[in-house]
């Protein structure tokens, strides 16, 4: 792999982080491997890619004269590691989800959906469902709906979370068992 900017910043890199190494393509192909096991240790899908992107972000880094830690290199290599991981970790939850999505999407008609969520919003005390329309729908700050209530805001938005978690588990419940006909 070759530099676009300095080839001598990429000589100083690879050799910062691989000195025992007999070339910098040495080097590289070693730096390139800790990545990949870096990704393949935390079950990624395509571990090679992400540490070509993970030394993709490192080179054009490098090409803005950031420096790099000669105590502990592979620190800034592996904090842009992380973050790579993490934005994979983002994709991965974002298509789990779209697939979920997709999939309810399939099995519930869009009648027998609004059916199963008129019954779940039945099975929720009138107190439930005023606090979630104040909370949700009524243009007043969240710390005042919180006093009225006698609450912190952190409690009250653990209350709120709460009632969407159960009306979430009741809609999947329903639709599923197909309660309504």
């Amino acid at each position: 792999m070759t530099s676009n900017s300095d080839p001598t910043a990429y000589d100083r890199l690879f050799s910062l982080l691989e000195p025992e190494a007999l070339s910098v393509d040495a080097g590289f192909q070693r730096c390139r491997l800790k990545l990949v096991k870096f990704f393949a240790w935390r079950h990624c899908d395509d571990p090679n890619s992400l540490a070509d992107e993970t030394i993709s972000r490192l080179l054009k880094n490098i090409a803005t004269r950031q420096e790099i830690s000669a105590e502990h290199p592979y620190s800034y290599v592996y904090a842009i590691a992380v973050n790579v991981f993490k934005e994979y970790l983002r994709a991965q939850k974002k298509a789990t989800l779209l697939t979920q999505i997709d999939d309810w999407h399939e099995t519930a008609t869009p009648a027998r959906a609004a059916d199963c969520r008129s019954l779940c919003l039945a099975q929720l005390s009138v107190a439930k469902i005023e606090l979630l329309a104040h909370y949700y729908l009524d243009d007043v700050d969240r710390d005042d709906i919180a006093r009225e209530h006698g609450l912190t805001l952190n409690a009250l938005r653990l209350q709120i979370y709460c009632y969407k978690v159960g009306l979430r588990r009741c809609l999947k419940n329903c639709l599923k068992r197909g309660d309504i006909a």
